[in-house]
C-alpha cells in the first residue's frame, strides 16, 4: 500500500519534520535486505553500463609518453555517457522510493524512467556542472550542490518537474535539515571508503543500501504529491533559497 502524505513536503519545508537519523538508517537496512534481489540486479546494471562506457571510452584515449593523454571525442563520449547513465540512475533512485512506498519492484524497474531520457540527462548534466564549478571556486560548495541536489532526479521522474525546478526544490529541502541529511552522507561515505579493505565485496550490500536510504529519504521528506503540496510546488519557481 502506497504511503501517501500530501502534507510532507510543506511539513519539511516548514522544518515541522521530526528527523530520526538512527531510525532511518535501521529503516534503509530492513528495506534494502527485504528488496535485496532486485536492488542488486539493478546496481548491477548500473555497475556493468560503467563498465561498457568506460571500455569505449579507453579506445579514444592516447597516452604520450610523457604521461600526459588525448582524449578525442570526450565530449561527445562525455553526453552519450550521461544520456545512458542518468535514466539508469533514475531508475535505481526511484526503486529506492517505490521500496520505501511498499510498491513490487523488479530488475525491470531500473529502465523504467528512459522515456525521461532528455530531461533527467539534463538535471544530471547542470547538476555535474555546479559541483564543477564549486570545486573549482572552493571544495565546500562543491559539497554543498552535490548533496543539495540529491533529490534532483527524484523530483524530475516523480513529480514530472523541470530540471532547474528539481534542483531548486532538491535544494530548498536540503537546506531545511541539512546537518541531519549531511550525517547520513557521512554515514553513506564510510561505507563506500571501507569497500576497498573488502576488496570489492562489501559494495555488493553498498550500493543496494545506499539507493534504499537515498529512496527513503526522499519518501520521509518529499513523499508523493497531493492537492495541499501544490503550493509547495509552485514555489520552486522562486529564484531564491530557504536558508
Amino acid at each position: 500500500m502506497k504511503d501517501v502524505n500530501p502534507d510532507r513536503l510543506n511539513n519539511t519545508l516548514s522544518k515541522q519534520y521530526q528527523f530520526d537519523t538512527k531510525g532511518l538508517l535501521r529503516r534503509a537496512a530492513g528495506l534494502t535486505k527485504a528488496n535485496f534481489s532486485s536492488l542488486f540486479q539493478g546496481s548491477l546494471v548500473l555497475f556493468l553500463a560503467f563498465v561498457v562506457l568506460g571500455g569505449v571510452a579507453q579506445q579514444y584515449i592516447t597516452i604520450n609518453d610523457d604521461g600526459s593523454y588525448v582524449f578525442e571525442h570526450q565530449s561527445i563520449i562525455q553526453i552519450v555517457a550521461i544520456c545512458i547513465v542518468a535514466p539508469l540512475l533514475t531508475g535505481l533512485y526511484m526503486m529506492g522510493v517505490f521500496v520505501a512506498r511498499g510498491v513490487k519492484i523488479s530488475v525491470f524497474t531500473v529502465f523504467q524512467f528512459f522515456p525521461l531520457i532528455f530531461l533527467v540527462a539534463l538535471t544530471q548534466l547542470v547538476n555535474s556542472i555546479l559541483v564543477q564549478l564549486g570545486m573549482m571556486l572552493l571544495i565546500l560548495p562543491g559539497v554543498y550542490f552535490y548533496l543539495a541536489s540529491s533529490f534532483s532526479l527524484m523530483l524530475v521522474a516523480d513529480r514530472k518537474l523541470t530540471p532547474i525546478s528539481a534542483i531548486i526544490l532538491s535544494c530548498r529541502v536540503f537546506n531545511a535539515y541539512w546537518a541531519h541529511i549531511a550525517s547520513i552522507f557521512g554515514v553513506l561515505f564510510l561505507l563506500f571508503v571501507s569497500v576497498p579493505l573488502t576488496f570489492g565485496v562489501s559494495l555488493i550490500w553498498v550500493l543496494p543500501f545506499y539507493f534504499s536510504m537515498m529512496g527513503l529519504l526522499y519518501q520521509e521528506l518529499i513523499g508523493e504529491q497531493g492537492v495541499s503540496t501544490e503550493a509547495s510546488v509552485n514555489d520552486v519557481n522562486e529564484s531564491s533559497f530557504d536558508a
